[in-house]
């Protein structure tokens, strides 16, 4: 076959598909904010941590447990992301979210000892949006998409 036709070839699959795409981007779901342009902006959490502030003060503090070589340790309950999952299920795909420090939806309180504790949420509003991130030590942290978000 000559380079012609493998051209129009690649020109139809690439327009097929192009129209595949848009006709699946329109969507009546009116619980999804959209801009004027039509795209749609719904939460999709990136991290989220809770009491990481705590870790801190436990490395800090000379009663802080130490291994048998005398570095300190730290609470392996204070990762990163370590209410990513409760978090996620809660807010991602909607426009707008409230999540309260000090939810029992957050899970078991990976420092019971230390308050007030520091609730870190980042997030996007579509993918190549810049992160927001979003800080509280009581009350609660609101998530907005869409035209909701100024």
């Amino acid at each position: 076959m000559s380079f012609k036709i493998h051209l129009l070839i690649v020109t139809c699959i690439i327009a097929a598909v192009f129209i595949i795409w848009q006709l699946m981007q329109t969507t009546t779901d009116t619980s999804k904010a959209s801009d004027s342009k039509g795209i749609t902006h719904v939460i999709a959490i990136t991290h989220a941590s809770l009491g990481l502030n705590c870790r801190e003060l436990a490395i800090n503090n000379d009663t802080t447990p130490r291994d048998a070589f005398g570095n300190m340790k730290v609470n392996p309950k204070l990762m990163e992301d370590n209410v990513f999952g409760a978090v996620s299920l809660k807010c991602n795909g909607s426009t707008q979210c409230e999540v309260f420090v000090d939810s029992p939806e957050l899970g078991v309180d990976p420092a019971p000892e230390c308050n007030p504790k520091t609730l870190e949420v980042e997030y996007r509003c579509f993918s190549y949006d810049r992160p927001w991130r979003v800080k509280a030590t009581s009350g609660s942290i609101k998530l907005l998409c869409g035209s909701e978000k100024k």
